[in-house]
Order: structure tokens, then sequence, then C-alpha cells
């Protein structure tokens, strides 16, 4: 697998796909991962309870999360191989029993009401077909008090060339599916329609974002 072809939809992908996919991953996007996290536990302080990692991919950020937060992460996938995937590099980590890899759709999360201080999903926005459903999902599995971060880019504290790196190789494997991140009116429009008034939207350097509060 060419760094042209990370790829945008996972489905169908079989194990030593899924392996491949995740050592492009870490190849190529550590420095938005590292910078996100530094982002989040600046603006949030170090986080702890129970957290719900949306389109975790194979738990990559999910990983650098628990090593600056408190968390218990329930780190959610659609695709069986990456997935398993997730589960190998956790176990790896010797994480098991800080972060649970779920298999299940954004559109339909397994958790219960109020189940989660804090809902991250980094980079899956542009595959979600209905949008509106999966952030009355996320505002449903929110405890009150609770943050949801929803998004994608690179973090504020990327360097320039790393940036301008990971902007080039997000846009050829993405394709259409890239501007779906330069688009903060269309963000605030879907938030709108899912019933949610709480939330603002930060687009600059570190990409686009919707914080959610409940």
């Amino acid at each position: 697998m060419s760094e042209e072809h990370v790829p945008a939809d996972y489905t169908e992908m079989d194990l030593l796909e899924a392996k491949r996919f995740d050592k492009k991953v870490k190849e190529n996007f550590m420095p938005a991962i590292i910078s996100t996290v530094k982002q989040i536990i600046e603006d949030y302080g170090v986080l702890q309870g129970v957290c719900v990692d949306v389109g975790c991919g194979t738990a990559v950020f999910a990983i650098e999360l628990c090593g600056y937060s408190k968390l218990k992460i329930y780190a959610l996938e659609k695709e069986k191989a990456i997935n398993e995937v997730a589960r190998l590099n956790i176990e790896k980590e010797q994480l098991t029993g800080r972060i649970i890899p779920v298999l299940g759709d954004a559109h339909d999360l397994p958790f219960e009401d109020e189940f989660a201080d804090f809902v991250i999903s980094r980079g899956s926005y542009h595959c979600w077909k209905d949008k509106v459903r999966v952030f009355k999902e996320i505002y449903r599995v929110l405890k009150k008090g609770g943050i949801g971060f929803v998004g994608g880019g690179f973090g504020r504290y990327v360097t320039e060339e790393d940036l301008n790196r990971m902007n080039s190789l997000r846009d050829r494997s993405l394709k259409e599916g890239a501007k779906t991140y330069s688009l903060p009116d269309k963000l605030r429009e879907i938030i709108y329609k899912a019933g949610i008034s709480n939330f603002r939207i930060m687009y600059d350097k570190a990409g686009l974002w919707a914080e959610i509060r409940k």
C-alpha cells in the first residue's frame, strides 16, 4: 500500500491490509495524533472517567490519549479487521483494561444513555452517511457535564512542514471527502439539526472541530 492510498474507507479490508494501514498511519500521521492529544489536555485538563473514541481506527489515537489522561477508553470501530488490529495494538502497549476495543457503528452507538464523560472522534466525520444521526448518538451517550470533541485536523502544535505534508496526503487519500473538513458552516448546520444547542465550532490551523457540551 503506497502512502497515496491510506484509505478513507476500510470496508472489506482483510487483516493483512489492516496491518499495512496501521503502519501507514503510524509512519505518516503520528505528529497529528501527538499534537491533537496535547491540545486536548491543554484545553480540558487531565481527563478522567469514561471516554468513547468514535471511529477509532487501529486505536493509535486512543493509546496516545490514554498515556496523558486517566480515562477508560472504549475504542469503537465498525470494520472487523481494523478492530482486530486495534486489539493487537492495545495488547502490545499493555493497555488491556484501560482501552476496550468495541465493534460497532457510529450511527447506533452500543452504549447506554449518559455513558461517557468525554467523546472524541477524530477523522471519521467524513465517513458518516447520516451525520445528524451520529451527532444525536454522541449527545445521547454523553453524561450531563460531559464534553464531545468531534472533527478532524492535525492539532495546533504541528510544524508547518508536517502540516503541509499531512494535508497533501489527506487530500490525496480522501479526495472529495477531504473537503468535509473545510466546511464549518455545514458542520454547524448539522449540529443544529441534531438538536444540540450548546456547542462551538473551531476552524483554524488545528483543523475543523466541534466542541459539544451537555
